[in-house]
């Protein structure tokens, strides 16, 4: 498979990420060995290659903060490779803001940690439990946020590895509400509690994603289980539909990562 094939397989990624990852792909097939990316990739990324895989001497493996993860390390090896002593690169880690005063933010965590000059493809999912965020990431990646991030938002933090076993389920808060539509402006003036106008500003200027596509369609009808991105605001997940109100308004339940 040449590259231009290869890129055309998925939508709405950025192309320097996508080149990373064909190149690394060569290198497997050059020298039957696994070769560890550097990079976390969201669902339409490493659905494709799990689900069609279009390399017939190779294999994926992909590892993620836990069985839920989202955003995956992707491992290229020769098919039937013998993963018994290999090691992957890849480090457990959490950031404990405890403080009794002030509560952070999913983005306060992200935003502090790409000011480091991090992409955000460099770490996987954060999850967030009592100012206490936890992540993975590449040994590299991991020095440097170790070494240098001391403070988020004026609160000094502490970087610790862990092991796997110690990062937390999901959390999620639960948002139930009554929408006249399905249509993405709809869902997205609930999800960040702004005007219909200014929910389809965002829409239109490129702020909102569904399920890591860029969507500027204010009139794009969500189904269940899609994930919907709005920059600033946080990530949502549209769980399921409840029925009908006595108005004839959807009944649906929301979900946001916290």
């Amino acid at each position: 498979m040449n590259k231009k094939t290869f890129l055309s397989l998925f939508q709405s990624i950025d192309e320097y990420i996508l080149a990373n990852l064909f190149e690394d792909i060569l290198l497997s097939e050059e020298i039957s060995y696994p070769v560890e990316t550097n990079l976390f990739f969201p669902p339409n990324v490493w659905k494709i290659l799990a689900q069609g895989n279009p390399f017939k001497n190779l294999e994926f493996k992909f590892i993620g903060i836990n069985s839920e993860s989202e955003k995956r390390n992707i491992i290229i090896s020769p098919k039937d490779f013998n993963f018994e002593e290999f090691n992957p690169d890849i480090i457990y880690f959490k950031m404990d803001c405890s403080n009794k005063f002030k509560t952070l933010e999913h983005k306060d965590f992200l935003g502090t940690i790409m000011s480091l000059g991090l992409k955000r493809e460099a770490i996987g999912d954060i999850i967030l439990k009592d100012n206490i965020a936890y992540s993975i990431t590449k040994k590299d990646t991991f020095s440097i946020i170790e070494k240098e991030l001391k403070e988020i938002n004026k609160i000094k933090v502490s970087v610790k590895e862990i092991f796997s076993n110690e990062i937390p389920p999901f959390n999620f808060k639960n948002i139930s509400c009554t929408v006249s539509s399905i249509r993405l402006d709809s869902i997205v003036s609930n999800c960040t509690n702004l005007s219909r106008n200014e929910a389809v500003s965002l829409i239109e200027n490129g702020q909102v994603l569904i399920n890591y596509i860029l969507i500027k369609n204010k009139s794009f009808v969500l189904k269940e289980k899609d994930i919907i991105t709005i920059k600033k605001y946080g990530k949502f997940l549209y769980e399921e539909e409840m029925g009908k109100s006595k108005k004839d308004k959807f009944k649906i339940l929301l979900k946001k990562y916290i």
